[in-house]
């Protein structure tokens, strides 16, 4: 394993005493009882009843016929290009992103 530490750029950095949580868990009331019930049905993925409802709700708020949740943005931008109708797949070249040369989207 990479020891950061003994790299002279990190050089005068130290280690936090105790760890830094980005967000503090806070799940009670509703939010537990949902996510206890994905647990014990067996839907702890990104299909279930209550995404069906979420993306039933957002549609009907939105105005459209259909919507589709999804499990992070990295997907949601994948299915957007994919309906952009770019095939992007393969290593893009160095230097340059995935979309260079593409001027125009297909619909």
């Amino acid at each position: 394993m990479y020891d950061f530490l003994k790299d002279e750029r990190f050089k005068g950095i130290e280690k936090f005493k105790s760890k830094v949580w980005l967000s503090s868990l806070t799940m009670h009331g509703d939010e537990q009882r949902w996510v206890d019930e994905a647990i014990q049905t067996n839907w702890v993925s990104t299909v279930g009843a209550n995404i069906n409802e979420v993306e039933k709700q957002m549609a009907e708020y939105l105005g459209c016929k259909y919507a589709v949740g999804l499990s992070c943005g990295t997907a949601s931008l994948h299915l957007a290009t994919k309906l952009a109708g770019e095939k992007l797949y393969g290593q893009a070249k160095p230097n340059a992103g995935t979309l260079a040369g593409h001027n125009e989207i297909a619909v």
